[in-house]
């Protein structure tokens, strides 16, 4: 009975997110940190700027978060909804670069951004230029690994919430939004002024779906705390879980890695990033 409880629940799921929510799922795991934006914020309330305070002096400082100008992260990721465990890698680095790389044991993928531009993969390993939802599931992947710089940088808008219960931890919570995409509800610990939790409401013309990744087992890397569990939630239902095991602060810069094209051809993820850099996942 509590098999076929699961399995109806997890084809709920299915049918209640819209098919823009799921091109955000491929993207779930990623850890708040810091790249950055442009441009100041038209809208700062008094709260969410003591609060942002207390976040930037929480990770180190504005100097420390200015001073990560790369991150690597290298994990294990297991998709509660396929029932499938796999490997997980992300790079990314100034102004607005990301590389993400799942796989799964039946599934592969890589997603990239540099500046505006997105790809994906898709059969076979090729890497393909991707627009308008799907183009935009990448730019909020990247938002969410780039909100902590952000913050720092007030850079963007901010929205008081007020405060609640986040699994039985008291938080302070705010709305953050540009004018790109999604605006974000930031859940920040009260006590150790970590970022908890980032949400955000996805709609297309299936509907609309709240998809939310929570950040757990902080610990420094460097002199400054990382989270080392994430777990993703779709409409409710938790969705995957992603233990990392190793990150990588200002690694030696490697551009081919978001360079997924040559002469303006689709190519193979392995011909468009050259050799694999060390740790690299292979497809």
């Amino acid at each position: 009975m509590q098999e076929s409880n699961g399995r109806h629940r997890r084809e709920g799921v299915r049918r209640v997110v819209p098919t823009l929510a799921r091109r955000v799922l491929g993207l779930a795991a990623c850890a708040v940190m810091t790249l950055g934006l442009p441009a100041r914020a038209a809208e700062q309330d008094a709260e969410s700027q003591a609060l942002v305070e207390q976040v930037v002096q929480a990770y180190g400082g504005q100097p420390a978060i200015d001073k990560v100008v790369a991150l690597n992260a290298q994990g294990r990721i297991k998709s509660l909804m396929h029932r499938d465990v796999g490997s997980y890698q992300r790079w990314s680095a100034r102004p607005r670069q990301l590389r993400v790389e799942t796989a799964y044991a039946n599934s592969a993928e890589t997603r990239i951004l540099n500046g505006q531009t997105a790809w994906r993969s898709g059969p076979g390993g090729r890497l393909g230029e991707v627009t308008g939802m799907a183009r935009l599931a990448t730019v909020y992947q990247f938002k969410q690994v780039d909100l902590l710089h952000g913050l720092a940088g007030r850079s963007l808008n901010l929205r008081h919430l007020g405060r609640q219960t986040l699994g039985g931890r008291p938080t302070e919570a705010m709305q953050v939004w540009d004018d790109e995409g999604p605006a974000m509800r930031v859940d920040v610990d009260t006590a150790t002024h970590y970022i908890v939790r980032v949400a955000a409401e996805f709609r297309d013309d299936g509907g609309a779906a709240i998809l939310a990744i929570e950040f757990s087992d902080f610990r420094p890397v460097d002199g400054m705390p990382l989270p080392f569990r994430l777990s993703n939630f779709a409409a409710g239902m938790r969705i995957s879980e992603t233990v990392i095991t190793r990150y990588t602060v200002n690694p030696p810069a490697d551009p081919t890695l978001f360079q997924p094209r040559v002469a303006g051809q689709a190519v193979t993820l392995a011909g468009a990033a050259g050799p694999a850099p060390t740790g690299a996942l292979r497809q």
